[in-house]
């Protein structure tokens, strides 16, 4: 509640704060520090009250507007015996209401009253130069008035500074003494108006003239003299002021010199602190395993192949390996454990009876690659997966699925458990899955699947997912596309992308990546001609190319291709790319069709030939409501609503309600019950799921091309909407009750209205 670091026994709140929540126990936002916590009648939370009175802050003691919100203050140790709760409020009550004590208005006017000091070191105009130079009296209230003052330069020194300190072994706290009088300095840079500092002005430093002389000459601050100046006042050393010392070894990645065990990064030496030690208790030699001489040895053996003794005294060996060892920080407590004799190598052929080696839980790889499953594949192609040998955990793990996957009703299923077999044999239980390799492996065979496969192991935290896998497709083709440009353009392109991305210049909504898949694909052949031509930039495009690029084409596709084109200029001359929209003038048509009915024979008929509950929901929502293609698939099943009789769509931050009537009604919830007895393991939370969809966990809405196959052949979603808005308009002739009804623009009910009723428009069709 405080945020006080301090030890808190058997709960998390301390022994002030108990008390205090008791006695206040509404809870909101401070107005003084900005965090929501346990008012007191002052509005104020425990720690603002304790720091009012301790930093005596007349301000909000008194609550005027202008006081600014102030930082929450560290509470370190707390507090035994904490009586805040006790503590009585700044606004005490009187006969005429609540009223601050009289010692806080006599604060503030003494605070206020208070003159501001002198400025300190004010920065001059750049290049200025002084008429007389007089030297500074530069002290320790120097450099504290000028603590908290943002120095330009000082973040090419600091790196400096902390070079030289490597360098030399000085400590912290000379750190941070010659780091105030580089501040100091720089400081003394900007009020003299100079660009470089001279170096005679820092005789005025109060101390360490001499490092600030070359921690400003390494960040090219100083203006040297023409001899190198000394500022010591005593003992002037005949050397420089920082001798260099023996170099040591360098901090790099390397093994010790007598196990050959890898060094952590930042250590010094030439060997592990175990060589180190051992060397100081054994006398060297050679050793009988590594045949290496002068190491410290013990028994004929040095410190690392003693522990393989009883693995050489079980047999002799052609080849004897030492396993790569790498030096840590800290070790096992206890005496080091000997290597244990392995079981004998299996006979020829026996190798396809056992598991391949698996990895312990917890042991990453030394090296990661891509795995390449096509050998493994091989060696099983002529091998069941229910003969292949499994761990008991891998076993459980591959049962788990199987129940899980049979329980689903799914008939893929033992394409998953196939998969996750394999997986297990080769690589164990209890390593952890790359995203990756599960799609590698499904892809050799057509009798295996990732998908739901990697959905179980992520369940249960035994996948490592892969971000390039996640990515959205369409992403994916623009960077190709744009990959495949001359360099100027693709630059350009990009340029664009990212504009109509919300990310340019100006703010603005962000488009998604399919509809820029669709203007770069009518751009594509434009810019590939134009770069067979000899353009290398865009800036090289005049109206008459734009022009040109357009007339070949008719329809849709010029208007779609003249609509890119001034959406790509557009952008680059947003960015200030190009210096005039050679589009500007192109014209981009207005292709307005007229809508069609549908025969009323097929009408007639319609409902009778969807043979699915899905499909006869589906000509509900679009031949009776009128709803678009494009948002049945995200509509939720949280928002029907049979007791109110309601579907609400979503269109973005905006909802349009249906109001069903008792034919939608009986159909929506035919299509509940339908889904419930079919899928009732379900929770994807759309209304409209396919067999796909309703099991998978990733909960994806139906694809458009699953709504059309339930339609009747000869029937489109856009046909039938265009038909039920058309035969309201013919009804009504009232543009304002279809766009109440069917939730549509201004602009698109009038077009409605206009061909179902010409005479009432200003132009009547020829």
């Amino acid at each position: 509640m405080c945020l006080g670091w301090l030890v808190v026994h058997w709960n998390r709140v301390c022994d002030g704060c108990r008390p205090w929540a008791r006695r206040y126990p509404e809870v909101g936002v401070c107005p003084r520090c900005r965090h929501e916590a346990h008012l007191n009648t002052d509005g104020l939370c425990k720690p603002c009250l304790m720091a009012i009175r301790a930093e005596d802050d007349a301000e909000w003691a008194l609550g005027l507007a202008e006081a600014r919100p102030r930082p929450v203050q560290l509470i370190v140790g707390g507090m035994y015996g904490d009586r805040s709760a006790d503590a009585r409020p700044l606004r005490r009550r009187t006969k005429n209401g609540l009223k601050v004590g009289q010692g806080w208005w006599i604060k503030l006017r003494k605070q206020r009253a208070a003159p501001a000091g002198p400025p300190v070191l004010q920065a001059q105009v750049c290049g200025q130069l002084a008429l007389f130079t007089v030297p500074r009296a530069l002290t320790d209230a120097t450099v504290s008035a000028i603590v908290s003052r943002p120095v330009v330069g000082w973040k090419e020194c600091r790196p400096m500074i902390e070079a030289m300190a490597a360098e030399h072994g000085m400590s912290v706290g000379w750190q941070h003494k010659i780091a105030e009088m580089v501040r100091l300095a720089l400081a003394v840079r900007e009020a003299e108006g100079a660009v470089r500092l001279p170096e005679p002005m820092l005789r005025d430093l109060p101390s360490n003239g001499d490092a600030v002389r070359l921690v400003l000459l390494r960040a090219g601050l100083l203006d040297p003299a023409p001899e190198p100046m000394r500022f010591s006042t005593t003992n002037q050393p005949t050397t420089t002021y920082i001798t260099a010392p023996a170099p040591l070894p360098p901090s790099v990645a390397r093994s010790c010199r007598d196990c050959d065990a890898w060094l952590a990064a930042g250590k010094r030496g030439l060997r592990c602190d175990p060589c180190r030690h051992w060397r100081e208790l054994h006398p060297a030699g050679r050793c009988v395993r590594c045949r290496r001489d002068e190491l410290p040895l013990r028994g004929d053996r040095c410190r690392t192949r003693r522990l393989y003794r009883h693995l050489d005294d079980s047999g002799p060996a052609a080849v004897r390996a030492t396993q790569l060892v790498i030096d840590l920080p800290r070790g096992v407590p206890g005496q080091a454990q000997l290597i244990p004799v392995a079981e004998p190598a299996p006979a020829d052929g026996e190798d396809e009876e056992v598991s391949a080696l698996h990895a312990a839980r917890g042991q990453e790889p030394l090296f990661g690659m891509r795995r390449n499953w096509s050998p493994v594949m091989a060696r099983l192609r002529r091998r069941s997966y229910r003969d292949l040998p499994l761990t008991s955990d891998a076993r459980a793990l591959t049962e788990e699925l199987d129940r899980l996957r049979r329980g689903r009703q799914d008939p893929a299923y033992r394409k998953d458990i196939r998969t996750l077999t394999i997986l297990v044999y080769w690589l164990g239980a209890e390593t952890l899955f790359q995203e990756r390799d599960v799609h590698d492996l499904a892809l050799l065979d057509p009798n295996l699947a990732a998908k739901r496969v990697c959905q179980f192991l992520a369940a249960r935290g035994l996948l490592v997912e892969d971000p390039e896998l996640h990515r959205d497709a369409d992403e994916m083709w623009v960077e190709a596309t744009i990959a495949t440009l001359p360099p100027t353009v693709a630059d350009e392109v990009s340029l664009w992308v990212k504009v109509l991305r919300g990310q340019g210049r100006r703010e603005h909504e962000a488009r998604s990546y399919d509809g820029i898949r669709r203007y770069l694909t009518s751009l594509q052949p434009v810019l590939t001609a134009w770069s067979r031509s000899g353009i290398t930039t865009l800036r090289q495009i005049t109206s008459a190319n734009a022009a040109t690029a357009v007339d070949d084409l008719t329809g849709s596709a010029r208007r779609q291709l003249a609509i890119s084109l001034r959406s790509l200029f557009k952008a680059l001359r947003q960015e200030r790319v190009v210096f005039r929209d050679p589009t500007r003038t192109l014209p981009v048509g207005d292709l307005k069709g007229i809508p069609k009915s549908v025969p009323s024979d097929l009408l007639a008929t319609l409902l009778d030939r969807a043979t699915t509950p899905l499909g006869r929901l589906i000509v509900a929502l679009t031949a009776v409501h009128a709803l678009p293609g494009h948002e049945m698939p995200t509509l939720l099943t949280c928002d029907l609503n049979l007791a109110h009789g309601t579907l609400e769509a979503r269109r973005g931050l905006l909802r349009h309600t249906l109001y069903i009537e008792e034919f939608t009604h009986g159909l929506a919830a035919e299509w509940l019950t339908y889904r419930h007895r079919r899928w009732p393991a379900s929770t994807n939370p759309h209304l409209l799921v396919s067999q796909r969809t309703a099991l998978d966990p990733d909960h994806p809405p139906v694809s458009m091309t699953m709504l059309h196959r339930h339609l009747p052949k000869g029937f489109t979603l856009d046909g039938l909407r265009q038909d039920r808005i058309l035969n309201e308009a013919f009804e009504t002739g009232d543009p304002l009750k279809l766009m109440r009804l069917f939730g549509i623009t201004e602009k698109t009910a009038m077009h409605y209205v206009g061909v179902a009723h010409p005479e009432k428009t200003s132009q009547l069709p020829r």
